[in-house]
């Protein structure tokens, strides 16, 4: 299953900007509920909340027979890194398995980055759907029709995929250090934002102005300079188009107070 909290039952982490970019959260947290909620997920959770990591998990059940709401598939769709903690019932469930071909989906069209969690399971059993997740597949098997075969293929090639993917299986060692490797590896795999601020008002129209001169899909190198009087926010623009497009650039850096720190014996660097 899928966390961000509020009177819904989701919950989620803060950061301190949140820029324009196609990313809503930084992790999307899927597991099984009955097996980790209260325990390893949930202490995952909140050590990514400590380290302003914005995740979104699904507090609520899901009602059987019912379907993954829009609003959940929205949450998978816009968030940067999807983790899913495969834990031994995890195939059991309909909704975590519908989860998991979502993200794979979203993986090969958005370029989310899958992080797979083996809690009690080894890769090659998720891989090859044996041990309890072969006796999940019998009984989902069982008198299931055509168009819930097709689903079957579906879940099974989702599981193959995200199995051969390199993750984190749990093993012989201490949750707590493990829950620290998976944070350390997860905010390495998260661009640094520049700290613009907590109300910043009134930039969205000139950032937008600024945008469209820029052309991200050339190969080429453009310029834009953007000049005014002192204090109008012209750094501010810079900083929120910055952390808008770093997504799209395998390298970035934002160098601020150029006049003033070209002065300097050190120089820029």
């Amino acid at each position: 299953m899928a966390s961000s909290t509020s009177s819904s039952g989701r919950s989620s982490s803060s950061s301190s900007y949140n820029s324009n970019s196609k990313w809503r959260y930084d992790v999307f947290l899927s597991f099984r509920g009955e097996d980790t909620r209260y325990t390893f997920t949930d202490h995952l959770y909140w050590a990514l909340d400590r380290g302003n990591i914005k995740t979104f998990r699904d507090d609520e059940e899901l009602p059987r027979g019912e379907e993954i709401s829009p609003q959940l598939l929205k949450a998978i769709e816009g968030s940067r890194i999807a983790i899913v903690v495969f834990s031994k019932t995890f195939t059991d469930s309909k909704w975590c398995l519908d989860e998991l071909v979502k993200i794979m989906e979203c993986e090969k069209a958005k370029g989310q980055k899958v992080v797979p969690i083996f809690y009690g399971v080894e890769p090659s059993k998720v891989r090859n759907q044996t041990g309890s997740y072969g006796e999940a597949f019998k009984n989902h098997q069982t008198n299931a029709d055509e168009e819930k075969k097709k689903k079957i293929e579906e879940w099974k090639a989702a599981l193959r995929k995200a199995g051969k993917l390199s993750g984190f299986p749990l093993q012989n060692r201490y949750e707590s250090k493990f829950i620290e490797e998976i944070v350390g590896e997860i905010r390495r795999s998260i661009p640094k934002l520049i700290h613009v601020g907590d109300k910043i008002v009134g930039v969205d129209e000139n950032v937008k102005l600024v945008k469209l001169l820029l052309n991200t899909k050339s190969n080429e190198v453009s310029m834009v300079g953007i000049y005014g009087l002192g204090g109008i926010g012209k750094t501010t623009i810079a900083k929120v188009i910055y952390n808008d497009l770093l997504d799209q650039f395998k390298h970035h850096s934002f160098l601020e107070n150029v006049r003033e720190r070209s002065k300097d014996d050190c120089g820029l660097l």
